[in-house]
């Protein structure tokens, strides 16, 4: 997402007015009160009832974990084996009886219970630790929540990989990890390193994620029929794709590729620059990701690293992408994308963009193809040839109308 439009997102959040909020004064009130009724000593020596669920006891560490502080971020989607052991039935055995929610905890309640309980606290002491956090047995939600929880300010209060991934994919940003607890500091470092957002605590950069980009759409199946159909169903998770450049060759125009005019009613004019906003972001993205893979993968991790998502922070360059070939030199990189799989029959170019492929040597067009799947595709050419090719045909479609008025 470039700057410009990440602005506007945040001048549309009334930021003051959630801070201030009853609710936010509230939940910051529940989760310090949390926090000071479970210590490592408390969590330590509580009792089977006094930590699960199923025994109508709102006094109990999960249900004031799940529900009492529901707003702080919901879990109650999946079923109670997510706490390690719970009081409840399974399946078709309709017997209200203490359970074990995952064998690896032990193979009777009580060797459980102290098993989860140790987890709990692994989790509370090692909050720097990476892959302490990764490995520890405890369900990713009840984990991603209990460490918001003791650790506002370092984990994020949103713990699903489907809304994580949905937030990260709608801010085009890098993440090369399937864990949550990675995800959410994706999230975190890019808000401490946002002028505007860093000094904002975790709830009301949640807030302003569901705000700015709502929750996730249901899957759609194929990306290309949901785009078709007016709409687009989840990307696939950034981490997920892989990547593949191929080498297309232009072929003549044939003379029923003359001009047509479609008129478009407002409604769809609006559906279509969203998509194409999406599909675009997610281009350079990956045209990103690329980029810092190829020179990595051959020895030049030190040029990889410098690789710069240009449009990000600036619209006027004239190219999306600042890279290096391997010789050092800087290369610039304008990405156009479609979710089509066949290629691109047309693209739009600015006339900055022009002037700018037409002055720099080493300027490149990098096509993306299939953009919203998991294997997209990157025909890369270079500018000034691809531009001067008899093979293909310019048409100019807008006008700059000057004027001046007086009273």
């Amino acid at each position: 997402m470039k700057i410009s439009e990440l602005r506007e997102h945040q001048a549309f959040f009334n930021y003051k007015e959630y801070v201030n909020s009853k609710e936010s004064k509230e939940l910051l009130k529940l989760r310090k009160r949390f926090v000071k009724d479970y210590p490592i000593e408390k969590i330590r020596s509580l009792s089977l009832d006094e930590y699960v669920v199923g025994k109508g006891l709102k006094s109990s560490f999960c249900y004031r974990i799940e529900t009492e502080l529901n707003l702080w971020g919901n879990i109650h989607g999946s079923t109670a084996r997510k706490f390690g052991v719970y009081y409840g039935t399974l399946g078709d055995d309709k017997n209200k009886k203490y359970r074990i929610g995952k064998h690896s905890f032990g193979s009777n309640i009580k060797e459980a219970f102290i098993n989860v309980k140790e987890q709990i606290i692994e989790l509370i002491e090692n909050k720097r630790d990476l892959e302490t956090l990764k490995k520890n047995n405890l369900s990713p939600m009840f984990k991603g929540k209990i460490l918001s929880l003791y650790y506002p300010d370092e984990f994020l209060n949103t713990f699903s990989f489907v809304y994580l991934d949905h937030f990260i994919n709608n801010l085009s940003l890098e993440n090369n990890s399937k864990s949550e607890i990675v995800k959410q500091k994706v999230l975190l470092d890019f808000k401490k390193h946002d002028e505007v957002m860093k000094d904002w605590n975790t709830i009301t950069f949640n807030q302003f994620l569901y705000d700015s980009f709502g929750t996730p759409k249901n899957d759609l199946g194929n990306s290309y029929e949901a785009l078709q159909n007016h709409t687009i169903g989840n990307l696939p998770p950034i981490e997920s794709i892989k990547i593949e450049e191929v080498d297309l060759s232009l072929k003549t125009l044939s003379s029923e590729s003359s001009k047509r005019h479609i008129r478009e009613n407002k409604a769809d004019f609006i559906e279509k620059s969203k998509r194409n906003k999406i599909v675009g972001d997610r281009g350079e993205l990956i045209a990103l990701i690329e980029q810092r893979k190829y020179l990595k993968d051959r020895g030049r991790e030190d040029l990889s690293k410098k690789v710069d998502h240009i449009s990000r922070h600036d619209d006027s360059a004239g190219y999306d992408i600042k890279s290096f070939d391997l010789r050092g030199n800087e290369i610039y990189i304008e990405v156009k994308s479609t979710s089509n799989p066949a290629g691109f029959k047309h693209f739009f170019i600015s006339k900055n963009e022009l002037l700018t492929a037409q002055e720099k040597e080493n300027y490149y067009i990098h096509f993306v193809h299939d953009t919203c799947s998991k294997s997209p595709k990157i025909w890369k050419v270079k500018g000034v040839d691809f531009l001067n090719n008899e093979k293909i045909e310019k048409e100019a479609i807008s006008f700059k109308i000057r004027f001046r008025t007086e009273q």
